[in-house]
C-alpha cells in the first residue's frame, strides 16, 4: 500500500476514488491511540474506527455491487452530526461517532495500490462536506454502449448479446396521456426476444428465454403522461429491478439479460424489432455491463440527496443495539425521538432494554445528548426491560405521554404468563417463594392482601429490604439473586410516562394494567410509534393509542386501541376487530382466537376529517397485504377486517400520519418494510389523497435493509422519518413533500 501524510484533524472529510475486483483494504490509518479502516468485506464496504472513547463499525451491506472493477467516488465526513460515508454521491451509511482520524491521533494513512484494489485522487479537508458537495464529486457511471441512432451497430450488438447481467437505461416520453410502445427491443428480423415497453398503467420488461418461453417483469404506475421519465432495468443477483426517475419501483425474482436469449442480431431503441415505433420519444438509451447501484441510478436521474443523521446506533453510549423508533413533533418546534436501548444483546425481551430519548429544539436540525428515561435492573437475557414506546401529545394540556411495555427479568412476549399483575388501584401484586401474595404501596411499604403490614420495604428501583437486610429486587429474574424474597408477576405490564416540559423531565412509570388488561390476557402491549388525539366529531380531544394482545392462546394476537378522555388520567380499552369477526366460516373473539392467519398484530391509527378512524394492521394473512378496518365511535368498536391490495405486508410494524398541505388538504402518509429479500427491507412511503381509500403515490425510500419506522410532520412542513436498519441503528431523515413529485 502507498503511504501518505495526513494532518491531525478533529473533524473534516476524506475524499478519494477507488476500484475493486475483490475484498480488501482501501484505506488504513494507524496511530498510537487509534486506527481507521475503509475496506471491502463480503463484497460491500465497511468503515471501522477505533478511538479512545469508542469503537464503531459501519457495514454498508446494501451496497453489494461495488466489486465491479469500475471507478467509484467516496467521501467520508466526520463532524458534530456524526460520521457519514458517501459512495457515488449518495449516503451509503452514517453513524453517531464524532471522532475523526481517531481523535486526531492518526499519524499516517496507507492507500491501496494493487491490481485487484486501488485508490486514487486522495485528498483531505478540514471541513465537513455537505451532501450536495459529496454529490458534485461523484462521477456519472459510464455505459458499455450508448445509442447514437435508433439501432446499435453490429459490433456493439455482439458485445451486448454476451451480457448475463447489467443495466439498461433510457429516457422517454409519450406524446399524450395513455399512449405507449417499445422503448428498447432486441432480436432479429423475424423474432423479438427482449423488450422494454411503456403502456397506460405499467412499464414491462419482457425476455423470451429457454424453450421460447416469454418471461415478464412489471412495474405498475402511470408514466404514460406526456412527461419525460427515466427508466432503468437492472438484472443481477437473481432478480430484475425496475427503476423509474431514479427510484426503484419493482424488485422481482428471476434474472434475465441479453445472453439469456440466442440469436440477437439487432438492438433497437424507440421502436420494436419490426419497425413499430414508440408513440413518443426515447433518448439517452444506453447499456451498462454492470448492475448499477441505487446511488448510481439516482445520479443518472439527478435526484437531490436527502439529509440523514444517525441518532442511535451500535456502540453509542456503550450499547450493542438500538431499535423501535418513536418520533413526536411538538408545536414549539421541539422534536422527541425515542428508542429501545439494548445494552448487551440486540434481541427483543427477554433482554435488558431501557427507554431512551434524544431531543431537538430546532425541528430536527440538531439533536441533544441521549437521556435514559426508564431503566430496570438486571443484565442481558436475565434483565428486566421496557420495549416498544408509543408517544402522543395532548394539545389541551401540553403534556407528552408515552405508553411502553414492561417485562420483569427473563420474561418477554414469548413466555409471559396470563394475568394483570396489579390490583384494582394499580398497586403491584408481589409474590414470595411460598406463593403468598402482597401489595406494594406507593410509599414503598409492602402489605398483605388483607391490608396487614409486613417487614418488607421496596425503594423506587425495586430493591427490597426486610428490616435492615437486603432481600433482592422485585423486577429481577426468578432465582438470580440469592437474597430474593418478593417478585412481581411474571407477565407483561403496560406503563405510562408523562412529561410536562417537552421531554426535559419525566414522571415515574404509572401502571395501567388494571384499567386495560384482563386476567385472561397473557400479553398486552403497545403498537410502537405514535398515537393520535382526535380533532373532529363527538370524541374530539380523545387520546388514542394502538395496542395488541393475546388471550387463551398466547401465540395469537388481536389489535385494538386504548383511549383516554381525561388527558391520560384514566384509560379504557376498545373492542378488537377480531371480536365477532367471521373468518373462514367461524365467528372469532379476541380471547379464544387460535388462528395465525386471522391474528392482527401491531397497528397504526389515522383520523379522517369526519372523525372516522382508520386502523392499518401488521398480520400474517395469506393475502400478503396490510389489514384495514374502520371505527366510527373513536376506537370503541371496529368494522370488518379487509386487506388492502395496494399495500404489501411482510409482517413488520407499520406507521402512518395525517397532515395538511399548504392548501389545507388532508394527506395521509403510510410507511412500512414492503418486501422480503429474504431479510425485511424495501422501505416504501405511500401517500393517499382520499383518506386512505387508495394509495396511488409510492416512493422507495431505502431499497435494502429497512424494518421499523416512525413518521412525523415537522414544523418546516417536511416529513420527519426515524427508521431502523434492524441491527445497526436508528436514523433520522427529513423528507420534503416535493420528493414525492
Amino acid at each position: 500500500m502507498l503511504k501518505t501524510a495526513i494532518d491531525s484533524l478533529k473533524q473534516g472529510s476524506l475524499i478519494f476514488e477507488f476500484r475493486a475486483f475483490s475484498d480488501g483494504t482501501l484505506i488504513e490509518g494507524r496511530g498510537r491511540e487509534g486506527s481507521i479502516r475503509f475496506a471491502i468485506k463480503d463484497d460491500f464496504p465497511v468503515y471501522e474506527i477505533v478511538a479512545s472513547s469508542r469503537e464503531m463499525t459501519l457495514e454498508m451491506e446494501d451496497l453489494n455491487t461495488i466489486t465491479d472493477g469500475k471507478w467509484h467516488s467516496a467521501v467520508i465526513t466526520v463532524g458534530e452530526r456524526g460520521t457519514h460515508v458517501y459512495v457515488d454521491g449518495y449516503l451509503a451509511f452514517c453513524g453517531t461517532a464524532t471522532e475523526f482520524l481517531a481523535e486526531g491521533s492518526i499519524e499516517e494513512l496507507f492507500l491501496a495500490d494493487e491490481t485487484a484494489i486501488v485508490v486514487r485522487n486522495f485528498s483531505s479537508e478540514a471541513r465537513v462536506l455537505p451532501e450536495m458537495d459529496a454529490l458534485a464529486l461523484a462521477k456519472t457511471a459510464s455505459p458499455l454502449v450508448a445509442f447514437a441512432a435508433n439501432r446499435l451497430c453490429d459490433y456493439d450488438t455482439q458485445t451486448v448479446s454476451e451480457l448475463g447481467s447489467g443495466t439498461i437505461f433510457a429516457r422517454f416520453r409519450v406524446r399524450g396521456v395513455g399512449q405507449g410502445g417499445t422503448i428498447l427491443a432486441a432480436g432479429n428480423e423475424t423474432e423479438e426476444k427482449l423488450a422494454l415497453r411503456i403502456s397506460a398503467d405499467e412499464i414491462s420488461y419482457e425476455v423470451r428465454g429457454r424453450g421460447g418461453k416469454w418471461r415478464f417483469w412489471r412495474a405498475q404506475g402511470d408514466w404514460a403522461d406526456g412527461n419525460w421519465h427515466d427508466v432503468a432495468v437492472v438484472a443481477a443477483n437473481g432478480a430484475v429491478d425496475i427503476y423509474v426517475d431514479g427510484f426503484r419501483e419493482a424488485h422481482i425474482p428471476g434474472q434475465a439479460f441479453f445472453s439469456d436469449v440466442a440469436g440477437i442480431e439487432k438492438v433497437m431503441t424507440g421502436q420494436d424489432c419490426f419497425g413499430a415505433r414508440l408513440f413518443g420519444e426515447a433518448s439517452k438509451a444506453s447499456i451498462f455491463d454492470v448492475p448499477l447501484s441505487d446511488a448510481q441510478l439516482k445520479r443518472l436521474s439527478s435526484i437531490s440527496p436527502l439529509r440523514t443523521m444517525a441518532l442511535f446506533d451500535r456502540g453509542y453510549e456503550d450499547s450493542i443495539s438500538y431499535r423501535i423508533p418513536s418520533l413526536l413533533s411538538l408545536p414549539s418546534g421541539v422534536v422527541i425521538a425515542g428508542a429501545d436501548q439494548r445494552e448487551e444483546i440486540a434481541n427483543d425481551s427477554p433482554n435488558k432494554i431501557n427507554f431512551v430519548i434524544r431531543r431537538s429544539a430546532d425541528g430536527g436540525k440538531t439533536w441533544g445528548p441521549l437521556k435514559r428515561v426508564l431503566k430496570y435492573p438486571g443484565r442481558g437475557r436475565d434483565g428486566a426491560s421496557v420495549i416498544d414506546s408509543c408517544a402522543v401529545y395532548d394539545s389541551r394540556t401540553g403534556r407528552v405521554i408515552v405508553l411502553i411495555d414492561h417485562f420483569p427479568g427473563g420474561i418477554g412476549q414469548p413466555n409471559n404468563e396470563h394475568g394483570v399483575g396489579v390490583d384494582e388501584q394499580g398497586r403491584l401484586v408481589l409474590h414470595n417463594d411460598e406463593g403468598e401474595s402482597f401489595l406494594l404501596q406507593k410509599d414503598g411499604e409492602v402489605i398483605t392482601i388483607a391490608g396487614e403490614s409486613t417487614p418488607y420495604k421496596v425503594d423506587d428501583k425495586g430493591n427490597v429490604c426486610k428490616g435492615e437486610r437486603p432481600a433482592g429486587n422485585i423486577y429481577l429474574k426468578d432465582g438470580v439473586d440469592p437474597d430474593q424474597s418478593l417478585l412481581t408477576a411474571r407477565t407483561s405490564f403496560l406503563v405510562m410516562l408523562t412529561s410536562d416540559d417537552e421531554g426535559e423531565t419525566w414522571s415515574e412509570p404509572i401502571h395501567l394494567n388494571h384499567q386495560v388488561k384482563e386476567e385472561w390476557m397473557a400479553f398486552l402491549g403497545t403498537s410502537p410509534g405514535t398515537g393520535i388525539q382526535l380533532k373532529n366529531g363527538s370524541k374530539a380531544g380523545r387520546l388514542i393509542m394502538p395496542v395488541y394482545y393475546s388471550g387463551d392462546y398466547p401465540k395469537f394476537f388481536s389489535a385494538a386501541v386504548v383511549f383516554s378522555d381525561d388527558g391520560g388520567n384514566t384509560w379504557r380499552r376498545g373492542e378488537s376487530p377480531n371480536d365477532g369477526r367471521v373468518f373462514n366460516g367461524r365467528t372469532l373473539d379476541s380471547r379464544s382466537i387460535d388462528s395465525e392467519a386471522a391474528s392482527t398484530h401491531e397497528s397504526t391509527i389515522i383520523e379522517r376529517e369526519d372523525g372516522t378512524l382508520l386502523m392499518l394492521m401488521r398480520n400474517q394473512h395469506p393475502s400478503g397485504r396490510v389489514g384495514v378496518c374502520r371505527s366510527i365511535d373513536g376506537g370503541e368498536t371496529w368494522s370488518d377486517v379487509e386487506y388492502h391490495e395496494q399495500i404489501p405486508e411482510i409482517f413488520s410494524q407499520p406507521h402512518s400520519i395525517s397532515f395538511e398541505d399548504e392548501s389545507g388538504k388532508q394527506i395521509l402518509c403510510f410507511a412500512n418494510a414492503s418486501q422480503m429479500m429474504p431479510y425485511r427491507g424495501n422501505g416504501v412511503l405511500r401517500l393517499s389523497l382520499d383518506e386512505g381509500e387508495t394509495w396511488p403515490i409510492a416512493r422507495t425510500f431505502n431499497p435494502g435493509h429497512y424494518v421499523y419506522q416512525c413518521l412525523t410532520h415537522l414544523p418546516t412542513g417536511n416529513l420527519g422519518l426515524l427508521w431502523e436498519n434492524e441491527w445497526q441503528g436508528l436514523y433520522f431523515t427529513e423528507i420534503p413533500l416535493s420528493w414525492f413529485e
